[in-house]
């Protein structure tokens, strides 16, 4: 009899446990979807335009789901890709070829082994939300992606962030710094 209510009371304290453990995590999930959803400064939290809406936010709440994150804007149209039984043509004027370093910050997208092909922009209008775009930062040569396009007193400038990284880079990049636009990664 002693032997049954000890086993009743430890498999209550462990019901207990599991449910407080639940409701941590459910607790910890819901505030940081509020936080990124609502709280979140707008460069840590890149939405495509014209989708924040509250049903989208409540969408990303309740599926898991982060923000959406914009996608490059197509540079090379379909009639200037040739595919072939024998090779894979395309026509990429003044294309140029680039690697990567492990620094994960593109991480899944980019990374060591991978092949990318970038083209050389004209103006600052060929530059667009979503773009990855390699840029020169002092001796380095960096590669992210284009989550804001503003200007100030010098003109327009690019905010830029790693897929893989939780914020912004700490620098405003200009045309000027821009190498290239990738267009194809290649694996």
């Amino acid at each position: 009899m002693i032997g049954a209510k000890y086993f009743q009371r430890f498999h209550r304290g462990h019901i207990v446990m599991y449910a407080t453990i639940i409701l941590a995590i459910l607790f910890g999930w819901v505030a940081h979807s509020i936080y990124i959803d609502y709280a979140a400064p707008q460069r840590e939290n890149p939405l495509v335009p014209g989708k924040s809406s509250v049903l989208t936010k409540l969408n990303s709440m309740l599926t898991f789901s982060s923000a959406e994150i914009m996608s490059p804007q197509d540079h090379i149209s379909e009639d200037a890709i040739h595919v072939s039984d024998a090779n894979v043509v395309l026509d990429i004027p003044h294309a140029q070829w680039s690697s990567f370093t492990d620094t994960n910050s593109m991480d899944p997208l980019l990374d060591v082994g991978a092949n990318g092909i970038e083209i050389i922009p004209h103006s600052a209008d060929d530059i667009h939300l979503g773009d990855v775009i390699s840029y020169q930062s002092g001796s380095d040569m960096v590669i992210h992606r284009v989550i804001g396009i503003d200007s100030d007193d010098s003109g327009i400038y690019y905010t830029i962030k790693g897929d893989n990284n939780p914020i912004a880079d700490n620098v405003r990049v200009r045309f000027a710094d821009v190498s290239g636009i990738l267009v194809a990664v290649v694996y």
